[in-house]
């Protein structure tokens, strides 16, 4: 009976270990799950503008879906900057990983080595939210503002307000289109 009391003491003290180590490890893999859907899209964006030589634009509102704020990616093929090519077509939004935000952390979290931006969730061309005319991929790969057609570099930051921990950002080289998920450690980014 003493044999059986120990056995069991050790399998619920193990078992407690296990359930709290694994909600750190299940709050970085939700962040790392939303920064891989906005590289994916990025991408996804980016060979649509090749493959169809269209320019695709790329947003990333906030919406209130049920009540409840919800960040999505939104990806538009913009036809209608190609005579003769049709209306625009929007393609379906795409949420990212709930609880995950676009935000950008204070201290300690600094900028990506990168260097684009962190004055605001989403910079390019050094404006936060972007430029006003948008981002574009044009049909080379390259994202530009969507008002001069110039290449611009940017980053969309996100995270769990609040936790550090949860700190990832996507960054986009825009004379070659070069798309990085980067995830924060405590004191560094390091490239996913």
């Amino acid at each position: 009976m003493i044999e059986l009391s120990v056995v069991i003491g050790i399998i619920l003290i193990l078992s407690a270990m296990a359930i709290y180590q694994i909600g750190p490890a299940l709050q970085g893999e939700r962040s790392d799950v939303a920064m891989r859907q906005v590289v994916e899209q990025l991408r996804m964006a980016r060979e649509l503008a090749i493959a169809n030589r269209r320019w695709v634009q790329v947003t990333f509102p906030v919406v209130i879906v049920g009540g409840i704020s919800e960040n999505q990616v939104q990806t538009t093929i913009r036809n209608s900057l190609t005579l003769g090519a049709g209306a625009d077509q929007a393609l379906q939004p795409v949420p990212i990983q709930r609880p995950m935000t676009f935000l950008v952390f204070g201290a300690p979290v600094t900028d990506t080595p990168d260097l684009f931006g962190n004055a605001g969730p989403i910079v390019f061309g050094t404006v936060v939210n972007g430029p006003v005319g948008g981002m574009l991929f044009d049909g080379n790969g390259q994202l530009v503002n969507g008002a001069t057609l110039q290449p611009i570099n940017g980053t969309v930051f996100m995270g769990v307000a609040g936790q550090a921990s949860t700190a990832r950002a996507v960054t986009v080289m825009g004379t070659t289109g070069r798309i990085r998920g980067w995830s924060w450690n405590g004191t560094t980014w390091f490239q996913f």
